[in-house]
């Protein structure tokens, strides 16, 4: 594990749409002058404001790539289509870009969208580069080779978390969670356990316990007697995998009941949502995030999407999924050059075992699982009344995803250590 810190270095569907009769669109894919690439993210709803970060992740790489001339002389071309985190209409969008000759796709931040493009994809004959989706069943259970991840799963993030915890907070044994009763907030939760039982005897000498996580209602107004509840816990170190709007209503009712005060605080990947919206109310925690623009100063790739990044929003402090938008497009681009063609058995070929350049570093796109190997990046926020966001990152650190991440199993559900 390697960290890079102000501090200094750390050793280390609806059902109708897929009734539709079957047509391979493999052949005829891509037959004209502009390479097409449809974008089918949330940009409305309750995940709008991912959405729009993955979208302009996409435009600003997009952009960058035809300004440098193109991918083996043609220009990519964006197809936008709003899915609304919605497994049915994403399907809908899906196979209506395939049928314009947007065979190769990206987005898919939900979960259940992304587990609904794999067999979708097969029937129609195209491939899908999720930006964000958290289910670790994508490269296990549910593999699919037409869907890839280029970015960090369940597994690498949450083992860096632990791993975190067991370096810095050794003194911090007793863990409980506020999950969120669905398939991410299952999923944070049993690989975070997976890696405190695995870090804290390597590396803090000490056996961690876990006590029972707290389940929360997805999308409840009122967090209180979940609140009262973990406050009431003997745990030293709280994990949140609650997530948007959700956890910042919990934090603010959590407030009262200084729920956080005198316990550590690990948060799966909020990010700056919560930090953003509770400003100088913000409780000190670190999170997950895809991208942080200060830890990958001085990479190339970083600097230009920062700098492109704030001349096209204004906004200074960008989310990390603009960065896996971005790498998922630079990811089709080099695919596609690898193979020479644009069809999607030539890109599925190019993106196995592909090894490209991005924001945060080299990735590699394992051939056997779909999955990239890429670097965990970890933040922490504190409260800042006088500054101009309300909060501040007071330490970042960098995890190298291959002390992390599990081997491949494809078609195999993911083998977890469960408290005894």
């Amino acid at each position: 594990m390697t960290g890079i810190s102000r501090r200094g270095v750390i050793a280390g569907l609806g059902a109708t749409s897929l009734a539709a009769p079957f047509i391979n669109r493999r052949a005829f894919a891509q037959s004209g002058d502009a390479i097409k690439i449809g974008v089918v993210t949330a940009l409305s709803g309750p995940q709008e404001f991912i959405g729009n970060f993955v979208l302009s992740g996409c435009q600003i790489a997009v952009d960058q790539i035809n300004a440098a001339g193109g991918v083996l002389g043609r220009q990519l071309a964006l197809e936008i289509r709003d899915d609304r985190a919605n497994p049915a209409e994403a399907s809908a969008a899906a196979r209506e870009l395939i049928g314009l000759g947007a065979n190769l796709q990206i987005g898919t931040i939900s979960s259940s969208v992304a587990l609904a493009m794999g067999p979708l994809m097969t029937q129609e004959g195209g491939v899908v580069i999720t930006c964000g989706a958290g289910t670790e069943k994508l490269n296990h259970e549910n593999y699919n080779e037409h869907v890839f991840r280029p970015g960090d799963g369940p597994y690498m993030r949450m083992r860096a978390q632990a791993r975190l915890m067991a370096e810095r907070q050794p003194e911090v044994t007793s863990w409980t969670g506020l999950v969120p009763d669905h398939e991410y907030g299952r999923t944070t939760w049993a690989v975070y356990v997976d890696g405190l039982l695995q870090f804290y005897p390597e590396i803090a000498k000490a056996d961690p316990e876990i006590l029972d996580p707290i389940i929360v209602p997805y999308g409840a107004g009122d967090y209180r007697t979940f609140v009262t509840q973990a406050a009431r816990s003997q745990a030293q170190g709280i994990y949140n995998s609650t997530y948007g709007g959700d956890s910042v209503t919990l934090f603010q009712q959590a407030k009262p009941f200084q729920l956080f005060k005198d316990r550590v605080l690990m948060d799966s990947a909020n990010e700056f949502i919560v930090a953003g919206a509770l400003k100088g109310d913000t409780p000190g925690h670190w999170t997950g995030i895809h991208w942080y623009h200060e830890t990958n100063k001085g990479n190339p790739l970083s600097d230009q999407l920062y700098d492109d990044y704030v001349k096209k929003t204004g906004n200074t402090q960008p989310m990390g999924w603009v960065s896996e938008a971005h790498a998922g497009i630079y990811a089709y681009a080099k695919a596609i050059e690898k193979s020479g063609k644009s069809d999607t058995d030539a890109v599925i070929a190019g993106l196995k075992g592909l090894e490209w350049d991005t924001a945060t570093g080299k990735r590699l796109m394992r051939a056997e699982d779909n999955q990239a190997i890429k670097d965990v990046e970890l933040i922490y926020i504190e409260p800042d009344a006088s500054g101009p966001l309300g909060y501040k990152v007071t330490d970042y650190v960098k995890v190298d995803g291959n002390t992390v991440i599990e081997p491949p199993t494809p078609g195999e559900p993911m083998t977890l250590r469960k408290p005894s």
